[in-house]
């Protein structure tokens, strides 16, 4: 009796168990994991972009295409039945919510109903190849030497980009300070002219290794700065890998050689092309009467020693106007342009280059029957404040010019000007139209030149180690440091 009481009660018992568990069954259960259904980054949203990066979406992989760009910090628009998405801590919304796309982006998502998944978005960034070009020495002979050169054949690839390009061609070092460091300067004398990169053909070409510059654009930079305020007969930078040899030696800057020509200086055959250097290293130089400038004569060609004194004589009326006690109440103006001094101070100050204080690297020019001028501009490897404390970008210094005592015969020179109010006029009218005309193009150019370089500067980078290892980090300190720059000159120039 008791034992079938038992068998029925766990018979009971079961039955209740089977249909609970029945009942369970039938109740839904929501552990579908949340996903995203579209995923977009749009040109409305993103300045930087020319076009919409589209994704597809395989799995959890969120991959894109798309040209390389300077800033990577970009905002997404996705569609997703997820409650929440965070991404490093910070909760997304579509179209607004920026992240660092220069790498893998974790999207974590949650449903209502606490299930999680993750979402891994990636753009697969097309980085810009630029034109390569190959040198051979004869019998593979090294280059050893600033004033004897080698010969050699050169071959461009123009990448599709530029028009390609073989021929003979004598190759040599170049430089001062430049031509010691481990990554040589070259200059190029080819066969018979031609058109290199577009530019006007000419037989004569540099190639400059800026070995201390951490993002290879800052003589490029400054050339695009002394374009923009017209400042006579700038060169053209034309970023370029190279291989010598046989073995690749680093990416350059293709440009000009500064020399007179009628695609060059153009200031005719008995013109003037002056360099002012205290190198003083030319055959034919002569001291100025009143500054002691070191000037050196690159044109015309000189055959003899008297030959410099008719030089001297018109350098020397001009800077004699300078130091007179009557100036700037005097014909000072007719012997010097002084729109080009203004425009090539604005160069020099925005730049914080100090080579016109020494000086060294610093031209003037003028025809047989005009005034004196300055440019072309040139050597900016120890610019953007490098001068002084041996590393870029540091704090900005009073003046492009020091305070050295006694001034430099550089110094003299140039702060002269600032004493016409006239000029002082003329440079702040100047600095207000570039500013407001020209600066923003620069900072644009300053990110395209860098995302155009991008992978051959990583490249550069695995043979010199210069820089920091992250180049978009050394270009984004140089565009914020043009940035800061120009908030100094205006301080500056409403002082003066």
């Amino acid at each position: 009796m008791i034992h079938f009481r038992k068998h029925t009660i766990y018979t009971i018992a079961c039955c209740a168990l089977i249909v609970n568990a029945c009942k369970k069954s039938q109740e839904p259960i929501d552990n579908a994991q949340p996903i995203i259904q579209q995923f977009t980054i749009e040109k409305k949203n993103n300045e930087a972009l020319a076009t919409d990066i589209t994704f597809n979406i395989k799995g959890d992989s969120i991959i894109g295409t798309s040209v390389n760009v300077f800033s990577k910090k970009l905002k997404a628009t996705f569609t997703t039945d997820a409650v929440s998405i965070v991404v490093a801590q910070q909760e997304q919304e579509s179209g607004s919510t920026e992240n660092d796309f220069s790498g893998v982006v974790t999207y974590k998502l949650k449903s209502a109903n606490g299930v999680q998944k993750n979402y891994y978005a990636k753009v697969n960034w097309q980085l810009d190849s630029l034109p390569h070009i190959y040198i051979n020495t004869e019998n593979g002979g090294a280059i050893t030497s600033k004033e004897n050169y080698v010969n050699a054949t050169i071959a461009i690839d123009g990448k599709g980009k530029y028009e390609n390009y073989s021929g003979a061609t004598q190759i040599k070092g170049r430089g001062n300070s430049t031509w010691s460091m481990p990554k040589k300067p070259y200059r190029i004398k080819l066969a018979s002219k031609a058109s290199l990169f577009g530019l006007s053909s000419e037989r004569d070409w540099v190639l400059l290794a800026n070995y201390l510059d951490p993002t290879l654009m800052l003589n490029a930079v400054a050339m695009k700065i002394g374009r923009q305020l017209n400042i006579p007969y700038t060169n053209h930078i034309i970023p370029v890998n190279v291989t010598l040899n046989g073995s690749y030696i680093g990416s350059y800057n293709f440009t000009e050689q500064v020399e007179v020509g009628s695609d060059r200086v153009a200031i005719g055959d008995d013109g003037l092309l002056l360099e002012l250097d205290k190198y003083f290293d030319e055959a034919y130089k002569f001291r100025s009467q009143y500054y002691s400038l070191p000037v050196m004569i690159k044109a015309p060609d000189l055959s003899n020693n008297s030959d410099v004194d008719p030089v001297a004589l018109q350098f020397n009326a001009m800077e004699a106007l300078l130091n007179d006690a009557a100036f700037p109440n005097n014909t000072y103006k007719d012997h010097i342009d002084i729109s080009s001094v203004a425009g090539f101070l604005i160069v020099y100050l925005l730049t914080d280059n100090e080579e016109p204080n020494h000086p060294k690297s610093t031209y003037m020019h003028k025809t047989v029957a005009g005034k004196f001028v300055m440019g072309p501009i040139w050597d900016f490897d120890w610019a953007y404040a490098y001068e002084g404390g041996s590393y870029f970008y540091s704090a900005s210094r009073p003046l492009f010019w020091t305070s050295n005592n006694p001034l430099s015969s550089g110094t003299k020179f140039f702060t002269r000007f600032l004493k016409d109010p006239e000029f002082v006029v003329l440079l702040k009218q100047q600095w207000a139209d570039y500013k407001l005309n020209s600066f923003n193009t620069l900072i644009k150019f300053v990110e395209d030149y860098a995302t155009q370089i991008e992978s051959a500067k990583n490249e550069d980078y695995k043979k010199w180690k210069t820089g920091d290892g992250s180049f978009m980090n050394d270009a984004g300190k140089l565009k914020n440091w043009l940035i800061q720059r120009v908030a100094y000159i205006d301080t500056y120039l409403q002082g003066l």
